[in-house]
């Protein structure tokens, strides 16, 4: 079960827009921007939109583990929203629920493959990967078989990928397209989200003239750091009296962030 968008998601409807159209379109983006920019909190927020009855077309990854990871948890999530191509596969082969795990266990990197591109040959399937790591060159071969070969749109979130030289993404997101690049709120909406978050973690009561300035700008107004710090701000260690010690707010997001 994937986790749903977060209760402190502001703003972004350009980009809300894009990856809406991009899924509709059933074309493939790569998502990047730095930790804690909002690429998580956008992809959960767009699946969260979605008809309920079409959830299951859906599949959201997150920390994968090389590449048999990726091709073992997509299987799994195949059997487990009865996909029939599968199914018919493992009825073909004897294999009933009491015994799938042992069979996918045992199943080799290429049997898996071979599942899954017959499984997306005979359904429309939307495939996220988030916390990715950078692809290698067998990874990104099964990325661009789903994408050019079976109509199987696939959705990287990373923050690795910002230059178009780095690694094997550029073999498959290889135009303007399908990159989307998430930056900074403005300022309007990165003091929304932190006066929400004032609210959320019971920080009314403080001194804030000087906090609601500095965590803007410490923040950088990226998202994540907001709400991190405005969640280290609630804690009794880094309150002082009325006020609060923002720069050991600071230290600690950085260090522990």
């Amino acid at each position: 079960m994937r986790p749903h968008s977060s209760e402190h998601f502001i703003d972004r409807e350009a980009e809300i827009g894009r990856l809406q159209d991009a899924i509709r379109k059933r074309e493939s983006l790569l998502i990047v921007g730095p930790t804690g920019i909002g690429k998580t909190s956008l992809v959960l927020k767009v699946l969260d939109l979605l008809p309920a009855e079409s959830t299951q077309s859906y599949f959201y990854f997150s920390g994968i583990d090389g590449l048999r990871d990726l091709l073992r948890r997509v299987v799994q999530r195949l059997y487990e929203v009865k996909d029939p191509t599968l199914r018919k596969q493992l009825h073909t082969e004897g294999i009933n629920k009491h015994v799938f795990k042992a069979w996918l266990d045992a199943q080799s990197t290429s049997r898996l493959k071979g599942a899954l591109y017959r499984a997306a040959e005979n359904k429309h399937y939307w495939i996220f990967l988030d916390h990715f790591p950078a692809l290698t060159d067998a990874m990104a071969k099964v990325v661009n078989e789903l994408v050019r070969m079976r109509d199987t749109p696939v959705y990287i979130l990373a923050r690795g990928f910002t230059d178009r030289g780095n690694g094997h993404a550029t073999k498959i997101y290889w135009n303007d397209q399908q990159w989307m690049k998430m930056t900074p709120l403005k300022k309007k909406a990165a003091s929304e989200l932190l006066e929400h978050c004032i609210h959320h973690h019971g920080l009314l009561n403080m001194d804030l003239d000087d906090f609601r300035v500095e965590i803007l700008r410490l923040s950088g107004k990226v998202p994540g750091a907001i709400v991190k710090m405005c969640e280290f701000a609630a804690q009794p260690r880094h309150q002082y009296g009325g006020n609060i010690k923002t720069k050991l707010v600071h230290i600690d997001y950085l260090m522990r962030g």
